[in-house]
């Protein structure tokens, strides 16, 4: 690998625009010996995210550290701090004197790869490009988890493996606030152990027990799990938490600096948070004490300070914090009108966060802003504001919760210590114990103990960063903190079978695949959730004025060609789904043919279809449809909330019911949906109309053509096609069905959806492109992307010769004239690689162009592999899995060149050597493989797509 030579401090300021900590500095030069500590314990409001920094600087330097750094965060209320600081290290490492760290990340001409699963980089898969590059990745913990097991919350099936093994091989995974999600840190800890030799006897020995010979600590590359908190406390021996370091009087002087010796660093931790509780009186609403309370300190502190302060109320139930929010503003209408009240509560839609995290910004309530309110504000937040997002207020009222939700809350308040916060605690008593099912009532005692033992001040105690540290210097206080907090619930263990079911993502039921949520936050008594998103078309046809659903199948392909992004999601209750439905088509059904703001939308009887149910990879049940009716009727209640649970519910626009990116049944305004969102495109983004990829925006759209203007678009050739509306655009049909049927079953429109080129979503969409490529030429310069990868990647000769030859052969499959025909391929000049499409469902007929692909390598030969090597099996395994089959499973429809009782025997062999390498390689480690050859595939296409080369000399 590359490395370089730099000094530490000056390059970690101008990545991050600060001088180091001296903690930093001193885990820069363990990491840069290759030890990645057991975990960080460091003090909110000190820096923990700037480890990423840390980790970049380490690999230039030449740090045997994982490729892919990947950011977990357990809440999504708002894109949170840990997307803009790798958003800044990108700009700095783009913008400032700092080749020699470029270079030495392989970044000499390209920018840092950053991809999140919410927000601005939502879905932009970055981070898949290169599997030899560094790649920063922020995710949840259930979008990083399920990635991990195989079972990815709104990736294809065919997508899952080729995340897993990325994820699962060359990442150091960065858990934040790791305190708080236990069970996904043992799973983590249990991948990471479950790679190692065999021998292995601790929680990852049956992983371990069965990978295989060929995994090690160092091939495939390692995968590590650093957990980050602020509450750990202090425990020694090798298994002890990197933390602050302070000399203590008579202390030999071993070379460290002395964390308290910095001015920063001792003014954070000695911040000023006065902090007093106040009892809830028997018969007092906790909402109006809490608005009342904090109208009050807000007063007080202003006027003491001569200035408007920002004032934090917590509530722990949502319909408590919409009550303060409404007191508050009622108050605020007759004394301050020009100040401000923000909501900040979960089951928000992730397209709104975005807009949460400006207005946040806009009023100084970020940790990183440096605005003063001009006015009063006041922030009211339910849990969703105490992970995940860098709050910073001047003063905080809230209920009593459990210790490490106060620790959270508490470290939201005059981060800086540049102030003196207020801070007021309403105990509002513990619950009733005959309503709690465990430790609760003890777990309110312990809480509000813990807050007496707090060191006392002028006005009450301080609850500081080193106030809250203190207390769990001591086992017995340990101990009591243990139980002030919230019990870790109970996790089922992590086994190789398991893991092996999850893998077998080809297959689209399996009795023993469970879903992975115990696994990824425990077994938890939290209530069934639903995921709703909102589209204007949806997969339907009108036939003599009746609105139908198409088939399940076709509603299946529909919704693989135009997924759900992450960014139109809401996620919420279940029952309060189910209820707001029911609510909305009432609404809705007694007013279906209403005018409405969507022209050429199928009309909307009572029998019509509102909604579509799936699956978070998009399949659906045999029946994924409900009608207006059906919704309004609410299925007798208890039916509708039962097909609802745990699925994704793909409403109508037209039923609206969205404010502020909430449910709300009773909001009528129009609801924008990602089939607006890409019109930004045609707004001038040069950069993505000429092909790049734009942060956010989709990469398909969807849209109803007259049945005239599709063949006009389709008889188009060259470079780019002419849309509807005469622009020239780099946008390729991918899934066409017709949309209005007249007399004679003649198509009067079609429901069309687009892939933006090179960029698509789908494994079909994948193979349109801008421009034609020839077989040759794209087998040709995708052998020389997988070569450069392995080289890269410091494979041996012989494992570069295999994944080499594998790409070159890897799209055989595609010569046959069934392929051609399908994909609209010229007759001249082929065959052809990939096309501009459209792609014809029926002439493809299910063929499987990798299984024939394998069929020629097994019988032809792979020149360089053995065919008696262990490689070789591994490289027809590779042809036949690079699109997300054979495992175990693949299609032999339209083989014309074996009958079908010859072709299952060879599909039964494909299924018994993905078990074989499965077993030898162990489940990441080849889904790693798999992700290799892939990333080549995908990098010459979209590298012949820019260049436009189509000729013989690009096979040369």
């Amino acid at each position: 690998m590359r490395q370089t030579t730099f000094d530490f401090d000056p390059a970690f300021e101008a990545l991050t625009g600060h001088a180091p900590f001296p903690w930093q500095r001193r885990l820069f030069h363990r990491m840069s010996a290759g030890d990645v500590p057991p975990a960080i314990d460091i003090p909110t409001g000190l820096g923990k995210t700037a480890v990423m920094a840390i980790w970049l600087l380490a690999r230039a330097g030449g740090a045997p550290l994982p490729r892919r750094l990947v950011y977990v965060v357990d809440r999504r209320a708002v894109v949170d701090q840990a997307t803009a600081v790798a958003e800044r290290l990108r700009k700095n490492l783009d913008d400032s004197d700092l080749e020699p760290i470029r270079d030495g990340l392989g970044l000499v001409d390209r920018s840092l790869p950053i991809s999140t699963l919410r927000g601005q980089h939502v879905d932009n898969r970055e981070w898949m490009d290169d599997p030899a590059g560094p790649a920063i990745i922020v995710g949840t913990v259930d979008m990083i988890g399920s990635r991990l097991l195989f079972e990815g919350y709104g990736v294809s099936r065919r997508m899952r493996p080729f995340q897993a093994g990325l994820l699962g091989c060359d990442t150091l995974v960065l858990l934040d606030e790791a305190h708080l999600a236990r069970p996904f840190e043992r799973l983590l800890h249990a991948i990471e152990k479950g790679r190692r030799p065999l021998g292995v006897d601790d929680v990852g020995s049956e992983i371990g027990r069965l990978s295989g010979s060929k995994v090690s600590d160092d091939f495939p590359p390692p995968f590590k799990v650093l957990p980050l908190s602020a509450t750990l406390g202090s425990t020694s021996g090798p298994s002890a938490p990197f933390t602050l370091y302070r000399r203590i009087d008579g202390d030999v002087d071993n070379g460290e600096e002395d964390d308290w010796t910095n001015k920063t660093v001792r003014q954070r931790l000695n911040a000023l948070k006065t902090l007093t509780v106040e009892n809830l009186t028997p018969g007092a609403s906790i909402e109006n004490v809490l608005a009342e309370r904090a109208w009050n300190v807000a007063q007080q502190m202003a006027e003491a300070a001569g200035q408007a302060v920002r004032t934090l109320i917590y509530c722990d139930k949502r319909m408590v914090a919409e009550k303060v929010a409404d007191d508050l503003r009622r108050r605020n209408r007759e004394a301050h009108p020009e100040s401000a009240v923000i909501l900040f509560v979960g089951g928000r839609r992730v397209h709104e966060r975005e807009g949460a995290a400006r207005t946040l910004q806009t009023h100084g309530l970020l940790a990183d802003s440096n605005e003063r309110p001009g006015a009063p504000v006041f922030l009211v937040a339910t849990s969703a504001g105490e992970v995940g997002v860098d709050l910073d207020a001047d003063h905080l009222v809230c209920d009593l919760v459990a210790w490490e939700r106060m620790v959270q809350r508490l470290g939201r308040v005059n981060r800086r210590g540049d102030g003196a916060a207020r801070v007021l605690v309403v105990d509002q008593g513990p619950p009733d114990q005959e309503s709690t099912v465990d430790d609760a009532v003890a777990r309110h005692s312990a809480a509000r103990a813990l807050l007496a033992e707090l060191p006392p001040v002028e006005g009450g105690r301080q609850a500081g960063p080193a106030a809250l540290a203190d207390l769990g210097e001591t086992e017995s206080q340990r101990e009591r903190i243990e139980k002030a907090s919230t019990r870790v619930p109970l996790y089922p263990a992590l086994t190789r079978p398991l893991v092996d079911a999850w893998s077998m993502t080809s297959l689209r039921k399996h009795t023993g695949r469970p879903e992975v949520g115990p696994w990824l936050r425990g077994w938890v008594d939290d209530k069934p959730q639903t995921t709703v998103a909102w589209r204007r078309w949806l997969p339907v046809c009108v036939t003599e004025g009746r609105t139908e659903a198409l088939r399940t199948k076709e509603v299946e392909t529909f919704f693989e060609a135009a997924q759900v992004q992450v960014s139109e999601r809401l996620e919420a209750e279940t029952w309060r789904v189910a209820d707001w439905l029911k609510k909305r088509a009432r609404k809705l059904a007694k007013r279906p043919d209403a005018p409405t703001d969507m022209a050429l939308v199928a009309p909307l009887a009572r029998n019509a279809p509102i909604a579509f149910l799936l699956d978070d990879g998009g399949n659906s049940d045999d029946d994924p449809t409900l009608t207006l009716q059906e919704a309004a009727d609410g299925l007798k209640a208890k039916n509708l909330e039962r097909r609802l649970a745990g699925r994704l519910l793909v409403v109508d626009a037209r039923l609206r019911g969205l404010r502020d990116g909430l449910l709300a049944d009773d909001a009528e305004q129009p609801v924008t949906t990602v089939e607006d969102n890409w019109r930004r495109l045609e707004g001038g983004d040069n950069a993505a109309r000429n092909g790049a990829d734009a942060d956010g925006l989709p990469t398909m759209r969807v849209r109803a053509l007259s049945d005239e203007d599709r063949n006009r678009l389709l008889g188009h050739s060259g470079e780019a096609q002419d849309d509807a509306e005469g622009m020239r655009e780099p946008w390729a049909e991918s899934w066409a069905a017709p949309y209005r049927v007249v007399a004679a079953d003649r198509t009067e429109t079609w429901l069309v959806v687009d892939q933006w080129c090179g960029r698509a979503s789908s494994e079909e969409g994948q193979t349109i492109t801008r421009t034609l490529q020839r077989l040759d030429a794209h087998q040709a310069r995708a052998a020389e992307e997988a070569r450069r990868i392995a080289k890269a990647l410091g494979l041996s000769e012989e494992d570069r010769t295999m994944l080499q030859v594998a790409a070159r052969h890897h799209d055989e499959g595609k010569r046959v004239p069934r392929w051609q025909r399908a994909f609209n391929a010229p007759r001249e000049n082929g065959p052809y690689a990939k096309t501009r499409g459209p792609l014809n469902q029926h002439v493809l007929s299910g063929y499987r162009h990798e299984f024939q692909s394998m069929l020629d390598a097994q019988e032809n030969g792979l020149d360089g592999v053995d065919p008696a090597g262990p490689r070789f099996d591994l490289a027809l395994h590779l042809i036949a899995a690079h699109h997300g089959h054979a495992r175990p499973a693949i299609g032999i429809d339209g083989c014309d060149r074996l009958p079908p009782s010859a072709a299952v025997p060879r599909a039964h062999e494909i299924g018994r050597r993905f078990a074989r390498l499965q077993r030898q390689w162990g489940p990441w480690a080849l889904a790693w493989w798999e992700a290799l050859l892939r990333a080549a595939d995908q990098q010459a296409s979209r590298a012949l797509d820019a260049t436009g080369s189509t000729s013989k000399k690009a096979t040369d």
